[in-house]
């Protein structure tokens, strides 16, 4: 199975990699699929050499094609029916396709478009649409499956408005989502409740019961958010410090209820089953059992993507158990992998996608080898050290990935796991036990406080271990070509200790020489880097100066001191350019109180508003004197304008040369688009980082 996988996965990975959007022709496909099936029959007619390649080229090239289209048949915006075909401004009829989420300022959830108006007559049509309704436009919250009519302006979401930033257009394109819309109280009208029966529904109804039984026995705080995400796989309610304390402490995947909350349900039913004979009907009763448990699991958890990969990975492990015959645990593995991305071949550009089976892969290959390197006398010992191993597999096997995706790796993982796993695993386990007894309050409320003591403790011990010195090794070297040459260095060293042969550690020395060539010509360029960065912070004003790896930072006081919009907006140009080094300075500060860049700067020289790097001249302005009479013009190669001043271009153009006049995203909407207009009167150029995104000019 693992050689029909990887064609087919090659396939979807070239696909989804390229953003094709050309079909490879039916006639093409069903070529191949012939060829196929006659290659595979030639081993009977013809006995050569070629009978051994032959079939196994033409199959895995039917596979690539195949994979390749599943992409293109699964994405929706492609299709004829796709509602951005016909308009995407107007009156739209949809179906909210998920339980709406709280968030600060509206409820966010995602449409389906059944069908729009266009003039006088009602279109069939089919969609995604990403949906933030106000506030105070739902005075009872719509359920999951009603239907609406809205009448909007859909946008393309857009992407990523700063350098390195999370890509979240490309992040909702994997769920076939590629517009957004902003619905106000008289934007939309409720047409009909859910009527028929939605298996999806059901499991978000369930699992929204059973987060209000945990709230009424006694969890609450972070200890309630932490059970929710950990028993239920309900993370909304996480703080981004609680996040941040798991993530740098190298715990994160306790919070996803994925194949370590689904292998603990199947561990402890297996066990519980253990008196049940290994054949006959028994084990055949026995593997329907813990099928049943493991997807009722799944209903409860509400029926999450990561919960539905567990549930498929350790359903085809139980079924190859049961078949009896000697089935790795890998050709189980490739087969859920198979039939989830039949289902969904998108599927592959999601992160827990990718890091559940790269866990598991780990595990399997790595651990055995670690475990055997230690053998401690005692069964404690014992114990630790086969944690310690696991640990330390999953963390090997995923690594390249995650510095890849988060530019970080957790110093101080083997001590918080040894910690966290025991402690969610008791956590769990009380958890369930106040839903299983929610029907007796004496019970459930004792097991509640329990299960709020352990989650207490679990939450002050990661927090504990993620604020030591140098709990987070930044990581910001690393890019696809090192990660895949680190994941081959990896494959290499393996073969090497499996095969005890010369060749492979010669292949291995050579993959390391690479990979060090590859960080110091990363290093060298970034050295040699100039660029001034005009970053897009929300109703803020931010400029990095950047010399090197050291940024000059000025930025409004009120952006410095919001750390979640500091991280959001700045945090992903340090990990793209690899600055070590900041500076920063409150812009308000600087330019209201002509306070002097420091004399050390050297790059970077200022007066006031007026600002020099290298041989560029900058102005931020957010107000101008009227002028009279003749003026002289000050020549500047970026004009910003910020903060929404009471000016027109006319009176710009007599006091200032610009090269490029930015309007930054301080500027409210109406105003950049007038401002827009005029400078394309005026013959300027102009730059709108509320519509663009950030600029980044490299000197």
């Amino acid at each position: 199975m693992v050689r029909i996988l990887l064609p087919f996965m090659a396939g979807i990975i070239v696909c989804v990699s390229i953003s094709a959007v050309t079909i490879i022709p039916i006639s093409i496909w069903v070529l191949f699929l012939a060829v196929t099936l006659a290659s595979g029959f030639l081993p009977f007619i013809v006995k050569s050499a070629v009978k051994r390649w032959l079939f196994g080229v033409v199959l895995s090239l039917f596979l690539f094609i195949s994979g390749y289209n599943s992409v293109m048949l699964h994405k929706e915006i492609l299709g004829p029916g796709h509602f951005s075909k016909t308009q995407t401004k107007g009156v739209f009829i949809a179906t909210i396709a998920e339980p709406l989420q709280e968030k600060d300022h509206s409820f966010k959830t995602i449409l389906h478009v059944k069908s729009l108006k266009k003039g006088n007559s009602i279109m069939n049509a089919n969609g995604r649409i990403l949906a933030y309704f106000a506030k105070d436009s739902l005075k009872k919250m719509p359920t999951e499956g009603s239907t609406i009519y809205f009448s909007g302006d859909v946008q393309e979401i857009g992407p990523p408005q700063n350098p390195g930033a999370f890509d979240y257009r490309k992040y909702m394109a994997t769920n076939n989502v590629y517009h957004q819309v902003y619905l106000n109280k008289f934007s939309w009208q409720l047409t009909s409740k859910p009527i028929s029966f939605s298996i999806t529904r059901l499991a978000h109804q369930v699992s929204q019961k059973f987060v209000a039984i945990l709230s009424h026995n006694g969890l609450k705080g972070q200890e309630f958010a932490v059970a929710s995400a950990l028993i239920l796989g309900q993370n909304d309610m996480l703080d981004s410090e609680t996040l941040q304390a798991y993530s740098g402490s190298g715990v994160t995947h306790i919070l996803s209820v994925s194949g370590l909350h689904v292998g603990v349900i199947f561990i402890v039913i297996s066990f519980l089953l253990g008196f049940m004979k290994k054949e006959g009907r028994q084990l055949y009763f026995k593997t329907a059992l813990i099928l049943v448990t493991i997807w009722a699991y799944a209903l409860l958890t509400g029926m999450s993507p990561p919960v539905m990969r567990s549930a498929a990975m350790f359903t085809f492990i139980s079924l190859g158990n049961a078949s009896k015959r000697n089935v790795h645990i890998i050709n189980s593995l490739a087969v859920s992998a198979l039939v989830l991305l039949l289902i969904n071949p998108l599927m592959i550009s999601n992160i827990g996608f990718q890091l559940s089976y790269l866990a598991i892969v780990g595990i399997v290959f790595i651990n055995k080898p670690i475990a055997n390197l230690l053998n401690p006398k005692t069964k404690i010992g014992n114990q630790i050290w086969d944690l310690v191993a696991v640990s330390l597999a999953a963390q090997i096997a995923t690594a390249p990935l995650t510095m890849l995706y988060f530019h970080q790796f957790p110093a101080y993982f083997i001590p918080a796991n040894l910690i966290a796993i025991p402690l969610s695993f008791l956590a769990i386990y009380s958890g369930l036990s106040v839903l299983v007894t929610s029907a007796i309050p004496v019970i459930s409320n004792f097991l509640g406080l329990i299960t709020n003591f352990l989650l207490f403790v679990l939450n002050y011990s990661v927090g504990f271990i993620e604020r030591l010195p140098y709990s987070v090794l930044k990581v910001t070297s690393i890019f696809t070509k090192e990660m895949l040459l680190l994941y081959m260095i990896l494959i290499s060293l393996m073969l090497l200790f499996a095969l005890r042969k010369k060749g492979m550690l010669y292949i291995s020395m050579m993959l390391v020489l690479l990979l060090s060539v590859s960080f110091t010509f990363t290093e060298t360029q970034r050295q040699k880097q100039q660029k001034i960065v005009f970053y897009s912070a929300n109703k803020l004003t931010a400029v990095g100066f950047v010399n090197g790896q050291q940024q000059v930072l000025l930025a409004d006081s009120a952006l410095l001191k919001d750390k979640k919009a500091n991280k959001f907006n700045l945090d992903g140009a340090k990990s793209l350019y690899g600055l070590s080094q900041a500076m920063v300075f409150a812009l308000d500060t600087v330019t209201e109180h002509h306070q002097q860049v420091p004399k050390q700067i050297h790059s970077l020289r200022n007066f006031g508003n007026n600002f020099l790097f290298f041989d560029k001249r900058i102005a931020l302005i957010d107000s101008i004197p009227k002028p009279t009479g003749n003026c002289f013009k000050l020549k500047v190669d970026y004009l910003v304008i910020r903060n929404n001043p009471k000016l027109r271009i006319n009176d710009l153009q007599r006091l200032y040369q610009p090269g490029l006049i930015i309007f930054d995203g301080s500027n409210s909407f109406y105003k950049t688009e007038k401002w827009i207009t005029d400078t394309q009167k005026a013959g300027l150029k102009s730059y709108s980082i509320k519509n663009q995104g950030a600029l980044i000019v490299d000197l």
